[in-house]
């Protein structure tokens, strides 16, 4: 880990512990540039003079607000809160990030994790950006760096996929509803993360039926162990896998369930071709992914470049013997379609 350009320890006024909670930097960071746009009458005449708002509306929310406090409107003065926080907050993490980036430059070792923890802490989420990034090059490989960013990936990843709005756009109830798992049946939750749908399907299939839920990533499966201890559910089981092999048991799977998933998957042919080798005679494959859209449209969800269209999923399963037998059309931002082994037809 570098060592060297270590420089004097910081004195207590500039240690970053002093802002140990991103939310803390991010409310002074508010305050602050509010006291600069409400300053006086000489700030904000040169302010409307230069006619300049980095923020891209942040000095008229400012002034909204202080407006709305004055008139007692707490409801008025909340929503131009949230609005103000949800310009500020882009700014800030860059700040945060730029800091950080900077005493990994520097090799500011103990420095370097105080920050990266503070990053963390505010809510930094492009963890594709922090492994890429040259300046972190040297520490990338290092058991603390790794475990860190990848623990606070982990814990960020399922905040959203178990977060509560997930279920506008998933609509989980009249998913399982469209599936009707049968008592008894045999599931394999390919993809399982967090377990948001394992944990449904293991109720639906009762204590006669299965669940075998798959992942590559063992911090998850840890996470879904957790809760199916903490649910007293016993039907399921979790199995780690790697990311070309659903490695599921030969002919011993009713259901394929694949959420959020194929998207992910590089050689989607050969992988059908190891899914079919999973399913018993009758079985399906049960696939629910993102219906392509821009970062104008969906804010959110995998990025553009990952989407899978419908109609490409179709072509590369008809290649391995699988046909559609079902699509159902309610959910907003996915696709939904059940395949069957060709010759099952």
């Amino acid at each position: 880990m570098p060592g060297h350009l270590r420089r004097r320890n910081l004195s207590r006024k500039h240690r970053p512990d002093r802002w140990r909670h991103g939310a803390s930097n991010g409310l002074l960071l508010a305050w602050l540039l509010l006291g600069l746009i409400c300053a006086g009458p000489a700030a904000s005449a040169q302010k409307a003079a230069s006619n300049q708002d980095p923020l891209g509306g942040y000095a008229h929310l400012a002034q909204a607000y202080a407006q709305a406090e004055a008139q007692g409107d707490h409801a008025a003065a909340l929503d131009l809160a949230e609005q103000m926080n949800a310009l500020l907050q882009p700014v800030h993490l860059e700040n945060l990030y730029n800091i950080t980036r900077l005493h990994a430059l520097l090799g500011h070792d103990d420095e370097l994790y105080e920050w990266l923890e503070i990053t963390l802490d505010a809510g930094w989420s492009d963890f594709r950006r922090l492994f890429a990034d040259e300046a972190f090059a040297a520490y990338q490989q290092d058991t603390r760096f790794r475990t860190m960013a990848r623990g606070r990936w982990i814990e960020q990843y399922i905040g959203m996929l178990e977060r509560e709005e997930r279920a506008e756009f998933q609509k989980p109830d009249a998913v399982m509803k469209a599936l009707d798992f049968a008592p008894g049946e045999r599931v394999a939750d390919v993809g399982a993360g967090s377990g948001y749908f394992t944990v449904r399907v293991a109720g639906a299939v009762g204590p006669t039926g299965s669940v075998l839920a798959t992942d590559i990533n063992q911090e998850m499966l840890d996470y879904l162990d957790q809760r199916l201890r903490d649910g007293d559910i016993d039907n399921v089981e979790v199995q780690r896998v790697p990311a070309d092999d659903p490695s599921l048991p030969v002919g011993a799977i009713d259901t394929i369930l694949m959420v959020d998933v194929f998207h992910h998957i590089a050689d989607r042919a050969a992988y059908a071709e190891k899914l079919r080798a999973g399913l018993a005679p009758g079985g399906r494959l049960v696939v629910i992914d993102y219906i392509p859209r821009s970062w104008e449209e969906r804010p959110w969800g995998p990025p553009p470049e990952e989407h899978l269209a419908a109609a490409t999923l179709m072509t590369d399963l008809a290649a391995a013997g699988w046909t559609v037998r079902q699509e159902f059309d309610f959910l907003p931002e996915q696709y939904f379609i059940v395949f069957v082994v060709t010759e099952a037809e």
